[in-house]
């Protein structure tokens, strides 16, 4: 994303208008309206509706609060811009646009999603099978293969201390991960679950709801005519996460997009508490995560520089709304 403001003249006169505390923010919303601004040739104050909503699809906005933020700011800029005689008009061209329209504007393109956005999910699916793999996925684990999801069974959850004894079919084990309450709470609704909904309780086929397999795993397929009282391999995560993904129109809503997600949404947490998001910090969401050391200089460290690809102002600004130097 370009960081420019178009007119930054003005716009700056207009920022200091705004509490410092958010200044930040507002400076990087007036940014997204550079590219469109640039190519118009004119200042934002001075768009019709349909070129403020061009704007917003430009800025290529990932979730709902994001946009929303962006486009109080405008509405706000061109108050200021008609308050302050910059415009001839006293009618602000925003105020046409509806609030509920905003999300015809988001990005088609949806790769990372925010905490709000997974827990928006889970509530409006049905099955607790398909619930867990999101939250799993999301806290980091994962594992080759997806092997610690699927070796996951009752006696490899400390239900007191919340942590998980994982087990990776290549890498081995990984004792004492730690992992929200609300995961806590979702491996015993998957527990108890018996029987599976298909198609997120949509399907109209001949079989629209299965009982699961009775095994000791968390995870379990549903009973077709072959039984298998064995481990599910890792093409019923594919399926479900692509039921999931059909469900809600994400065609990007992958594992590995998932696992990302959580990563970003466990920097934005260790920044609160730390006010920072250095190597130490990205060092953490790595041990999470099961990320695998390399040696350099004979010393065993994290390979981090990829999660830096994703885990980045821009993303973090777009998900959550928090600027991050």
């Amino acid at each position: 994303m370009v960081k420019k403001l178009y007119n930054e003249k003005e716009k700056m006169e207009y920022l200091k208008t705004i509490p410092e505390k958010t200044r930040i923010v507002y400076k990087f919303a007036l940014c997204r309206s550079f590219d469109t601004e640039e190519v118009s040739g004119k200042d934002l104050y001075n768009f019709t509706s349909e070129e403020i909503k061009d704007a917003l699809i430009n800025a290529d906005h990932s979730t709902l609060n994001s946009i929303k933020l962006t486009f109080n700011v405008f509405e706000s800029y061109i108050d200021w811009a008609i308050k302050t005689g910059k415009v001839h008009s006293n009618i602000n061209p925003a105020r046409s646009i509806k609030r509920d329209e905003l999300k015809t504007y988001l990005s088609k393109k949806k790769i990372l999603f925010s905490k709000c956005e997974i827990v928006g999910m889970q509530r409006k699916m049905v099955n607790a099978q398909d619930k867990i793999i999101l939250q799993l996925l999301f806290e980091g684990v994962n594992g080759h293969g997806h092997s610690e999801i699927l070796n996951l069974t009752k006696t490899d959850i400390d239900w007191t201390n919340c942590e998980l004894h994982l087990k990776d079919d290549k890498y081995g084990e990984r004792k004492n991960v730690k992992v929200s309450e609300t995961c806590i709470n979702l491996i015993k609704e998957a527990i108890e679950q018996t029987r599976y909904q298909n198609k997120n309780g949509t399907s109209i086929g001949n079989n629209p709801e299965l009982p699961l397999i009775k095994n000791h795993y968390i995870l379990r397929s549903a009973t077709t005519r072959v039984q298998n009282y064995n481990r599910a391999d890792k093409h019923l995560i594919y399926r479900r996460i692509s039921t999931i993904a059909k469900f809600f129109g994400y065609q990007y809503l992958t594992a590995k997009n998932i696992e990302k997600s959580g990563m970003i949404a466990m920097a934005v947490n260790l920044f609160k508490t730390r006010n920072k998001l250095k190597t130490e910090e990205l060092s953490m969401i790595a041990n999470q995560f099961g990320v695998k050391k390399t040696v350099v200089n004979g010393y065993e460290i994290f390979n981090i520089s990829f999660l830096r690809d994703f885990i980045n102002p821009d993303t973090i600004m777009d998900l959550y709304n928090i600027h991050i130097d």
